[in-house]
């Protein structure tokens, strides 16, 4: 299974523990540098980026690994499904 940051707005959120369910490795992060600290020292396959994030340093996040920006409306087992594919040669992904 995958191991991943959230970057939220909110935490502990309700998606982390959902995505735990489901078998993941999940750490949740409110700032990008945080997600930039668990990237240098945690074994992390995606960043998953929550609807309400938008940071002007994100770019650096999808330079240095996987990520999915989720849409407003999204669903979970779509993400799930997602997440359970990783290993593609994308770098981005929207989840609506």
């Amino acid at each position: 299974m995958a191991s991943l940051v959230y970057l939220t707005t909110l935490s502990p959120s309700q998606l982390g523990a959902q995505i735990e369910q489901a078998g993941h490795r999940v750490w949740e992060a409110l700032r990008v540098s945080e997600v930039l600290y668990l990237l240098e020292h945690e074994n992390i396959d995606v960043v998953v980026i929550a609807p309400d994030v938008d940071d002007p340093e994100m770019a650096e996040l999808h330079l240095r690994r996987t990520c999915i920006k989720l849409q407003e409306g999204f669903k979970v087992s779509d993400l799930i499904w997602e997440l359970s594919c990783l290993g593609g040669g994308a770098t981005t992904t929207t989840v609506q």
